[in-house]
């Protein structure tokens, strides 16, 4: 281990975190606007569904004169289940029609069946048994689905948050004087990251990528390679094919040189 640690100079380097504050932002960014769109959905099709059969579903009964127009269920997992129909009927003012959005959680496979429900009192607010008989499962669904989407937007953008003050760390310890030096391997934090811990028992943690892999020094011991101010100070590992931080030419041959180099005894 000694002459792969030897191998590297001593001096500031340019370092690359395996995921920076951009992807991080970027990611956030697509998770926000796709979670956002579900949370959209919920607003604009679902909970008003949901709204307006609570008005009706004391007095509903069948109603004869209307029909399922369209309609069309997709189940996920055989558990998660969504359904679009399209109420037609005609009244007075003539041919009306109404499109409803049912989501909601049941063990089901197969096709489903439903009438049209209706309260006299309300008759613009044509409904379904399908949703009525599982009012407070779709309402709990609901629930649960905008907690999902608020929590999962939530921690994209707090991991985003850390990724840029994780860039700050690394071009503060970029600017002095590295060594390289064994650090213990805690394992995969969230985001995800890297978590490791030096000889004095301070842990630190930097964002990578799922794909990237830490540069094992002692498996057996859990020993990875990291670059550290020799002073004190943060940690930074760095990851097998040493794309973490920029070396010469010169640099990169001694180093894999060191690395072919058979252990003889401890570090």
């Amino acid at each position: 281990m000694r002459p792969l640690l030897e191998a590297f100079p001593r001096r500031p380097f340019v370092l690359r975190p395996g995921r920076g504050a951009v992807g991080g932002w970027l990611l956030a960014l697509v998770g926000t606007v796709l979670f956002g769109g579900f949370i959209a959905l919920l607003a604009i099709e679902i909970c008003p569904a949901i709204r307006d059969d609570f008005a009706v579903r004391d007095a509903a009964r069948p109603a004869p004169a209307a029909r399922i127009a369209e309609g069309r269920c997709r189940s996920r997992l055989f558990l998660f289940q969504t359904c679009d129909l399209t109420i037609a009927w005609r009244d007075k003012d003539g041919a009306r029609t109404r499109k409803v959005t049912y989501m909601f959680v049941e063990p089901h496979m197969g096709s489903w069946s439903a009438v049209p429900m209706a309260d006299p009192a309300r008759a613009g607010l044509v409904t379904t048994d399908l949703g009525l008989d599982r009012l407070w499962n779709r309402v709990g669904t609901a629930l649960g689905g905008l907690a999902f989407a608020v929590v999962l937007i939530g921690g994209l953008l707090i991991a985003a948050w850390k990724g840029q003050a994780k860039g700050g760390d690394v071009k503060a310890l970029a600017q002095r004087p590295l060594v390289a030096a064994p650090v213990r391997f805690r394992g995969w934090g969230e985001g995800p990251s890297w978590v490791v811990e030096d000889e004095r028992g301070e842990v630190f943690e930097w964002p990578v990528r799922k794909s990237d892999k830490p540069f094992v020094l002692d498996e057996g011991r859990g020993l990875v390679l990291a670059l550290r101010d020799p002073a004190g100070g943060s940690a930074f590992p760095l990851d097998e094919k040493l794309r973490f931080v920029v070396l010469t030419a010169q640099e990169r041959a001694a180093i894999e040189a060191a690395r072919r180099t058979p252990v003889t005894g401890a570090a």
